[in-house]
């Protein structure tokens, strides 16, 4: 069985979504995007802020489910990113993605995300500027270089109305250190 989904915003703008489940254990998955993000501010002090970033990005993937009980998604995305104005700063991202979910009956799960996305980032400014507005929406927020995101998710129902969840995140980007951040957190279910 084959799906797709398509919507278009402007004339160059495009966003495709496609999956084919081979069997019931394996899909293939396909997304596809081009656009353009734009900012531009009508005072001249805020001029360094203008951005015209026009973007494409494509992400192949495969999803294993087993039952109810298991899924595992491996995918890889593949993006282009190129502002027309200030610094005509350049990107392309290579990003290997891996997710892995086990549900342990229907009261326990457990969710584990890795991300690997090698970024490289050019402009013509003298000193690239990461901390600008158009470097933050080029880089998606990491830094240039190999950036390492990983995010480990517990969930448990401790009765029909409440629910335990519990997190923990950690990003390497680029030459930065490693930052970890932890949550917890219980939810009532009304």
């Amino acid at each position: 069985m084959l799906t797709y989904g398509y919507e278009s915003r402007e004339l160059n703008d495009w966003n495709f979504k496609s999956r084919w489940n081979i069997t019931k254990v394996i899909a293939l998955t396909f997304a596809g995007k081009t656009g353009i993000n734009k900012l531009t501010s009508s005072n001249p002090k805020f001029d360094n802020k203008n951005y015209n970033i026009k973007q494409a990005m494509i992400e192949p993937g495969i999803n294993i489910t087993k039952g109810s009980n298991f899924r595992l998604i491996l995918g890889y995305r593949i993006a282009d990113k190129r502002n027309s104005q200030g610094g005509k700063e350049e990107s392309v991202s290579n990003a290997v993605n891996t997710e892995v979910k086990y549900n342990i009956l229907q009261s326990t799960s457990i969710l584990a995300k890795f991300t690997f996305n090698n970024i490289t980032f050019n402009t013509k400014d003298p000193i690239a500027n990461t901390n600008s507005p158009a470097a933050y929406i080029m880089l998606d927020g990491l830094l240039p270089g190999k950036n390492f995101l990983w995010t480990l998710d517990f969930t448990k129902r401790l009765s029909n109305s409440l629910e335990l969840n519990m997190q923990y995140e950690g990003r390497k980007p680029g030459t930065a250190k490693t930052v970890h951040v932890g949550r917890a957190s219980i939810r009532a279910i009304l």
